[in-house]
């Protein structure tokens, strides 16, 4: 990932472009943002993938319903960042909040993951 990273700041030099790259070692993940990307589009466009990850997870795995609920919370604020949130966005947050209490709630009498109840 290093010898990527070095690669790649040297074509953004030939090309005389000015970006940031982000490493997240951990994770096998290297992104690349121009400088227009400040903090605020750059969380949007990680909640793309939690987003993708929620849609595209079966509805069944006990977890879905929490990080679906919690992605689109986080979705409605991030798009409203620099704005008031009217009645509509504040129902559906207040809706998608109960929808995650209900979610750990049934993970808790259901066991999650391991079938283990938790009591």
């Amino acid at each position: 990932m290093e010898a990527l990273r070095d690669e790649l700041k040297s074509i953004v030099e030939r090309l005389n472009l000015s970006i940031q790259v982000s490493m997240d070692d951990e994770n096998n993940v290297l992104k690349v943002y121009t400088d227009g990307a400040d903090m605020l589009k750059r969380a949007r466009s990680g909640l793309r993938d939690v987003l993708e990850l929620a849609y595209t997870t079966a509805e069944h795995h006990p977890y879905w319903s929490i990080a679906y609920n919690a992605a689109e919370i986080l979705n409605i604020l991030l798009e409203r960042w620099d704005a008031d949130l009217d009645r509509n966005e504040l129902d559906e947050l207040e809706w998608r909040a109960v929808e995650l209490y209900h979610a750990i709630e049934k993970i808790k009498m259901d066991g999650g993951m391991d079938g283990e109840k938790l009591k």
